[in-house]
């Protein structure tokens, strides 16, 4: 009777919705995605990490961040099975309807990665080549809507940026699509790498939340905060010396 009983409490805590009302806050990250979430020594780090803790710690909150994959951390989001999410995710009109955002604490530009021997000089050089994206990114949706009728390319999506770094890498595809931070992260650890500009197109993350979610009104109040006594920017200048908006 009792392992029936331990059982069903097991299940009813992996069914258990979040409503961000608990102690300890759970936060889907996709931790592939430096400088904003990676693995080091075993730990996730990282700037949304960093303001992610201190958000929670301002609320008088635990964290604890999961790592996932892009696509699944959206749609455990729409589920109600995290509290928040942050991974550089950007805040679209289509992702409006099924979850909630926060302010933006931060913009980027969107560019191509490619190696440096690589002969694409341009977005147009793109015409008949491949692009590696991440599953469920704004970036996927940009190359197979504006970029593809643009240029014409292959567009090829894998769930972990690792991954599609080892794909151009073989030679599977042309050339990555990323923000300007990671990219400029990219290539300042690996000296195979060149970071091409797209037509400029600046986008906003922010920190998402099931749809309804209580936390979103008290996380729009410390980033006003954070930004206000400065502690946001000095986050900014500790992890993203590349940002294009501090």
């Amino acid at each position: 009777m009792s392992v029936i009983i331990a059982a069903c409490a097991l299940l009813s805590a992996c069914n258990e919705k979040k409503d961000g009302s608990g102690k300890t806050l759970t936060v889907g990250v996709s931790a592939d995605y430096a400088p904003f979430e990676y693995f080091k020594d075993g730990k996730i780090v990282g700037f949304d990490i960093d303001l992610m803790t201190e958000i929670a710690k301002r609320l008088n909150k635990d964290v604890n961040f999961k790592d996932m994959s892009f696509d699944a951390i959206l749609g455990s989001l729409t589920t109600q099975r995290l509290d928040a999410a942050v991974s550089s995710i950007e805040a679209t009109d289509e992702r409006r309807k099924s979850i909630d955002f926060s302010k933006e604490y931060i913009k980027s530009e969107r560019v191509l990665v490619c190696q440096s021997t690589s002969s694409i000089a341009s977005f147009t050089d793109l015409a008949g080549n491949s692009v590696g994206v991440q599953s469920g990114s704004t970036h996927e949706t940009y190359a197979k809507g504006t970029l593809n009728n643009d240029v014409n390319v292959t567009v090829k999506s894998l769930a972990k940026i690792p991954d599609l770094l080892q794909d151009m890498e073989n030679g599977n595809v042309t050339c990555l699509i990323l923000g300007t931070t990671e990219a400029e992260a990219i290539k300042t650890s690996r000296a195979n790498i060149k970071v091409i500009n797209l037509p400029s197109e600046v986008s906003g993350a922010a920190v998402a939340f099931p749809k309804g979610s209580p936390l979103k009104a008290a996380v729009d109040k410390v980033l006003d905060e954070m930004e206000a006594d400065g502690s946001l920017k000095k986050l900014k200048e500790k992890w993203l010396p590349h940002d294009v908006a501090f």
